[in-house]
């Protein structure tokens, strides 16, 4: 095999590594984010907050939101990396996101479950709550106890929830 023949084949070996470490990092972050979705999902309400319901974390947003409301889960960093010099070398916090939407109501409700460097450690905490109606947002609201009665009073009616 000559140099230049050599050299091509370093070269891809070492693009192939760089790959396969690569997919593995964005595999494990895959894994962790479904984890911590689940997690998310399957803590109990009273575990976050005192008294509240002992029920799943997702029945109990389904049944705040309505039966046809849609929600989406995501993971993300709860709003804390700047993209600044200073975020370097971080373990930044975990939160899982709800994202619920029914009509001209959305419910955002974040619970951070752990950092990104250690994973999912408690207890689960809410990061921040926030109830949209025709795209203004209601303020006031720091506890599920407090959303809970706000979605309560603006779909006018005691809902069982």
């Amino acid at each position: 095999m000559n140099r230049n023949s050599r050299n091509l084949v370093r070269s891809l070996f070492v693009a192939a590594f760089v790959m396969a470490c690569f997919a593995g990092a964005q595999a494990q972050s895959k894994r962790q984010q479904a984890a911590a979705i689940r997690y998310g999902k399957g803590t109990l309400v009273s575990r976050i907050e005192k008294g509240m319901p002992r029920e799943r974390f997702d029945v109990w947003l389904k049944k705040l939101a309505g039966r046809k409301a849609k929600i989406t889960w995501e993971v993300n960093d709860c709003g804390e990396q700047t993209g600044t010099p200073v975020d370097k070398g971080r373990d930044f916090p975990m939160c899982v996101e709800a994202d619920s939407k029914l009509g001209d109501m959305a419910i955002i409700i974040i619970i951070n479950v752990g950092t990104f460097g250690r994973g999912i450690i408690g207890p689960p905490q809410v990061r921040g709550l926030s109830l949209q109606i025709e795209g203004e947002e209601l303020h006031g609201i720091n506890k599920l106890n407090d959303l809970k009665k706000a979605v309560k009073k603006a779909m006018g009616g005691a809902k069982n929830i």
